[in-house]
């Protein structure tokens, strides 16, 4: 009898401890929700991580130039001190608050170009890269047929997601 009661006693205890991991970790997530709101940035529509709206960005360098220290701008502001020190940090190098260029090679094809590819696509989905290929450069372009294929499964994926029948990518 001893036994069953001090294993019962123990299956609450863990039940409970349960239970604050998961208010814990829901608390963190209405704190990531929150700066998730300033997500948005002016010169796209959806950022790829978290980043910070402009203007908060621009009241963490103006208290950090009226010397406030890190972790009170953090408080003040909502923000990670990390984020802080890195937002000063873009700053002092780069002397601006918005947000910097992400890294990578330009598109090789123009949206003028998504869109000649995308037209006979559009019309005819079995089209061929080859098809594609033959018909770009009488309208003044030349694509690769990868370059080709990477437009079809960006843009199929974005315009239409679940065509039965059709694979996404060529």
């Amino acid at each position: 009898m001893m036994k069953k009661k001090k294993k019962k006693k123990r299956k609450k205890k863990k039940k409970k401890k349960k239970k604050k991991k998961k208010k814990k970790k829901k608390k963190k997530k209405k704190k990531t929700l929150s700066t998730a709101s300033n997500s948005q940035t002016p010169n796209s529509t959806m950022a790829k991580t978290k980043e910070l709206s402009k203007d908060t960005r621009k009241k963490t360098v103006d208290l950090h130039q009226a010397g406030k220290s890190e972790s009170t701008i953090g408080k003040q502001g909502g923000v990670n001190k990390s984020t802080v020190g890195e937002t000063v940090r873009k700053w002092k190098t780069y002397k601006t608050i918005d947000n910097l260029p992400r890294s990578g090679a330009p598109r090789k094809i123009t949206s003028c170009g998504v869109k000649m590819i995308m037209r006979p696509v559009s019309k005819n989905p079995r089209t061929t890269r080859r098809d594609l290929m033959n018909d770009l450069p009488r309208a003044g372009a030349k694509e690769t047929k990868t370059s080709i294929s990477n437009t079809l499964c960006r843009e199929r994926s974005v315009s239409n997601p679940a065509v039965p029948g059709v694979s996404p990518c060529l």
